[in-house]
């Protein structure tokens, strides 16, 4: 079954690539504008941002939403993290 699936996922072209490349193509057009730091690494970010997400969804699915910080703090937690709040231009 498994092998089945995994097959499966390789001819339709989805999989877990295809939840990564917006979010890290986003990051790397962010990053050319200034908004993200040119330290960040796109590819790797969009897969920890998304890791977080699946792990705050688990603890709201197991534990209820009083299991941990609210969405909005752990999404700004997230982010602060992974160095990713804007960057602050000077003037």
């Amino acid at each position: 079954m498994t092998v089945r699936f995994r097959h499966a996922i390789r001819e339709t072209g989805l999989g877990p690539r295809t939840e990564t490349a917006p979010l890290a193509a986003y990051l790397a057009a962010e990053q050319q504008l200034g908004r993200v730091r040119h330290d960040v690494d796109p590819e790797a970010s969009a897969r920890l941002l998304i890791a977080g997400c699946f792990h705050r969804a688990y603890i709201e699915m197991f534990i209820g939403s009083d299991g941990g910080p609210g969405q909005d703090e752990s999404a700004q937690e997230i982010v602060r993290e992974l160095r990713l709040e804007p960057v602050v231009q000077r003037a």
